[in-house]
């Protein structure tokens, strides 16, 4: 194995500088103050008439702005390397995340075809196999629509072709066509007010659902509970969320809307890049509105609340 040099420890570069500022402001002085004596003493001997009384502060203040300015700037440069530093971590992890959880339904795919080749069932046996290269199928075109749509996000290129929409109605088809593909695995419940019209881009929006209630269902127990209201408030629609799962500590709930960034990512058992919430905050954004996500603590579930603009024959 190649042996790699760790990296220096942020919190340690920080003292670093603070150190080697102070260091610079301390021989900034003593030199001032060193040279300012000799200078005193040449006046005296050669130039009486042209020796000003006390210290020249105009000019040690001067050099000390001088310092601070230089300060600021390594800071800058200081945050920007922190930031990197933290990206690539973000992307090493990332890169074996993807590799991961390509390669599983690549295996399990790779596996059904060689039993079919090798045993060649028919009729009601086939069933099982195909079944299982379909959810495999859909499993990898859900993690490649992610990791495009992330990029497209990223290049901020991205332009929805908003129109007004029925929240209400859109709303209730989703969920009754959702729930029947979750089966037992969901119990979902739902108060949605109705006649609530907002502007939105319903392709894109539907993403936006299966990403939030995907994640409902990858952190809580099975049957995941789930429910969700539609309301109106002001000028604004909320749509909120809230899942009885594994719930999020205060420190992360703001975190989890970062590129890359999963709760629980040390456990096999969670699936995903952790781009989920990435990709909503980032398309709420884009119908001009927001999202923020709560919770009381772990295993006390979550909720997650989407506010959009009513279009305006919905006010």
């Amino acid at each position: 194995m190649k042996w790699q040099r760790p990296s220096l420890n942020p919190l340690l570069a920080f003292i670093a500088i603070q150190c080697a500022w102070l260091a610079v402001v301390g021989f900034w002085i003593y030199w001032f103050l060193g040279s300012h004596q000799q200078l005193h003493s040449l006046a005296e001997k050669y130039s009486p008439d042209l020796l000003e009384p006390g210290i020249n502060w105009l000019i040690l203040l001067e050099g000390l702005l001088l310092l601070i300015v230089i300060l600021v700037g390594v800071y800058v440069i200081f945050l920007y390397w922190r930031r990197q530093l933290a990206l690539n971590r973000e992307q090493k992890s990332f890169i074996s995340q993807v590799t991961h959880e390509l390669r599983t339904p690549v295996a399990s795919l790779q596996l059904q075809l060689e039993t079919l080749q090798r045993h060649r069932p028919a009729g009601a046996d086939l069933d099982p196999f195909i079944q299982a290269m379909l959810a495999d199928t859909a499993r990898l075109s859900s993690l490649i629509t992610k990791l495009l749509t992330a990029n497209r996000l990223e290049q901020s290129r991205w332009r929805l072709a908003l129109r007004p929409c029925d929240l209400s109605a859109y709303l209730r088809s989703y969920l009754a066509e959702w729930q029947q593909q979750q089966g037992d695995a969901v119990q979902l419940s739902s108060q949605i007010a109705d006649g609530i019209c907002v502007v939105l881009e319903p392709e894109t929006f539907a993403m936006v659902l299966r990403n939030v209630l995907e994640n409902a269902v990858l952190y809580s127990p099975t049957p995941a509970r789930i429910q969700v209201r539609l309301e109106r408030r002001g000028r604004l629609c909320l749509l909120v969320i809230r899942d009885e799962g594994r719930g999020l500590p205060a420190s992360e709930q703001q975190r989890v809307f970062r590129m890359f960034y999963r709760h629980g990512q040390q456990n096999p058992r969670i699936k995903g890049f952790g781009l989920g919430l990435f990709i909503v905050k980032a398309l709420i954004k884009r119908h001009k509105g927001r999202v923020s996500l709560y919770s009381a603590g772990e295993n006390r579930g979550c909720t997650l609340t989407i506010r959009l603009p009513l279009a305006e024959n919905s006010r």
